[in-house]
C-alpha cells in the first residue's frame, strides 16, 4: 500500500480501530440500552427508538458540510472533534433523566457520527492515499465488520456489572481515550494540493464547487441506486427474525440466518478488496445488485424449516458488504476525484434520511396488511430498480 507505505498503515491502522469503536459504541450499542433504560426511566420503546431515527437525519444534514471540510484539509479536526463530541454527549446521556434533553443528545449524537463514521473516514483516506485507498477502505470496512461481533458481549458484560449509566462512562472514556487520540496522531495534516492560473500564481485550493454534480442524471441514478438498496439494508435486519417465523421456520434457523449475515458481509468485502485484478469496480457493482436481487428471489421459494434459508442470509450479506466498498470506491471513477469528500456526503444525505425510515415503513406495511409477503415484495421491486438504476448509471456515466 502506497504512498509511503508506513505513513498508509499508519492511518489505515488508526481509523480501522477508531471504526470499530465508534460503531460499537455509537451504533449497535443503542440496542442493549433501549431496556435497562426503559426499565428505570419509563419511557416507553417507541420514544426511545425515535430518538435514533431522529440521529440518522440529523448525521444526514450533517453529512455535506462535514465532507466539505474533510476535503479542505481539515479530517484530523473533523474526526478528533467528532469522537470528543460523541465522549461528551455520551457522559451527559449518563446523567440524564429529562426526555427533551436525551433528544438534543441524540441531535448531536447524529453530527458525531456523520464526523466519525464511514463517509468521514473514506475521505480521509481518498485524500492522503489517492489511487491506493481502496486497499485502505477495505482493511478498514473488514476490521470494523467485527463491531458488533466485539461490543456486543462486552457492552452486555458492563451493563451487567456497572448498569447502563455506567456504561455510558466507559463508552465515553473508550471515545476520549481511543478514538480521539487516534484520530488526532493517526491522521496527517492533508496534502496541500495548489492549483496555478497560467501566469503562474496560485489560487485556494479546494474551491471548485461540486454543485455540478447535481445536474448529472448519472449521479441521481447512483443515489437511487444506494437509497433503495439502503433501505433493504437498514429495515430487513429490524424484521427479519419475524418474517422467518411468520414463514414458518423455528426460531433457532432463523437466528442461525441472521448469524450468517454478518460473516458474509466481511467475506464479501475481503474478496472485494483484494480480488481488484479479477473484477472491475463496474463489475463488482453489478454483482452486488443481482445478489440483492437473488437474494429476495429464492427467499419465497425456500420451504419452511430447510436450511436453505442460509443461501438467502448468504446473498443478502454479501450485497450488503460489497455496497459499501462500491459506494466508497465507484464515485471518483465514475465523476472525477476532485470534492470526493462533498460527493460522498451528497450521496449519504438521502440514503441516510431513508434508512432512518425503512423499519418504520416495513413495519408499517406489515400492519396495513397483515403479513411480511408486502414486505419481501416491496424489498424485490426495490432490488430490481436498484439494479436497473445502476446498469442506466454506468451507461451515463460514459458521458460525463
Amino acid at each position: 500500500m502506497s504512498p509511503s507505505g508506513s505513513k498508509a498503515w499508519r492511518i489505515v491502522s488508526a481509523l480501522s480501530i477508531t471504526h470499530l469503536v465508534s460503531y460499537g459504541t455509537l451504533f449497535y450499542a443503542f440496542a442493549l440500552l433501549i431496556e435497562p433504560m426503559e426499565r428505570d426511566l419509563g419511557w416507553s420503546k417507541t420514544a426511545l427508538t425515535a430518538v435514533f431515527s431522529l440521529a440518522l437525519v440529523s448525521s444526514a444534514f450533517s453529512a455535506v458540510p462535514i465532507g466539505q471540510l474533510i476535503d479542505r484539509g481539515h479530517g484530523r479536526a473533523v474526526m478528533t472533534g467528532g469522537s470528543v463530541l460523541a465522549a461528551l454527549l455520551l457522559a451527559l446521556w449518563a446523567f440524564t433523566d429529562n426526555y427533551p434533553v436525551f433528544v438534543l443528545i441524540w441531535i448531536g449524537l447524529g453530527a458525531a457520527m456523520s464526523a466519525v463514521f464511514y463517509d468521514a473516514g473514506f475521505a480521509v483516506l481518498a485524500l492522503n492515499l489517492g489511487l491506493s485507498a481502496r486497499r485502505g477502505i477495505t482493511v478498514v470496512t473488514l476490521v470494523a465488520g467485527f463491531a458488533s461481533t466485539v461490543f456486543i458481549p462486552l457492552l452486555h458484560v458492563l451493563i451487567e456489572q456497572y448498569g447502563w449509566r455506567g456504561t455510558l462512562l466507559v463508552m465515553a472514556a473508550l471515545n476520549i481515550a481511543i478514538c480521539a487520540v487516534l484520530h488526532a496522531i493517526g491522521i496527517p495534516p492533508a496534502p496541500v494540493r495548489p492549483r496555478h492560473r497560467s501566469g503562474g500564481t496560485s489560487v485556494e485550493p479546494f474551491t471548485s464547487n461540486p454543485r455540478w454534480i447535481l445536474a448529472k442524471p448519472a449521479f441521481w441514478l447512483f443515489v437511487a441506486t444506494n437509497v433503495l438498496l439502503g433501505m433493504i439494508s437498514t429495515g430487513i435486519p429490524v424484521h427479519l427474525i419475524p418474517i422467518l417465523l411468520e414463514r414458518g421456520f423455528s426460531l433457532e434457523a432463523a437466528v442461525a440466518a441472521y448469524a450468517v449475515i454478518g460473516p458474509a458481509q466481511v467475506l464479501a468485502r475481503f474478496v472485494t478488496g483484494f480480488g481488484e485484478r479479477a473484477m472491475s469496480l463496474r463489475g463488482i457493482g453489478i454483482l452486488t445488485m443481482a445478489l440483492s436481487v437473488l437474494a429476495f428471489l429464492v427467499l419465497p421459494l425456500i420451504p419452511a424449516g430447510s436450511w436453505l434459508i442460509l443461501s438467502f442470509a448468504a446473498f443478502y450479506g454479501a450485497s450488503n458488504g460489497m455496497i459499501t466498498i462500491v459506494r466508497a470506491l465507484l464515485p471518483p471513477e465514475l465523476f472525477g476525484r476532485d470534492n470526493y469528500g462533498a460527493i460522498q456526503g451528497m450521496i449519504a444525505m438521502p440514503v441516510r434520511l431513508a434508512m432512518a425510515g425503512a423499519p418504520f415503513a416495513f413495519g408499517a406495511l406489515w400492519a396495513w396488511r397483515g403479513s411480511y409477503d408486502a414486505v419481501l415484495f416491496s424489498c424485490l421491486a426495490m432490488a430490481v430498480c436498484a439494479f436497473v438504476a445502476f446498469m442506466l448509471n454506468l451507461a451515463l456515466a460514459k458521458e460525463l
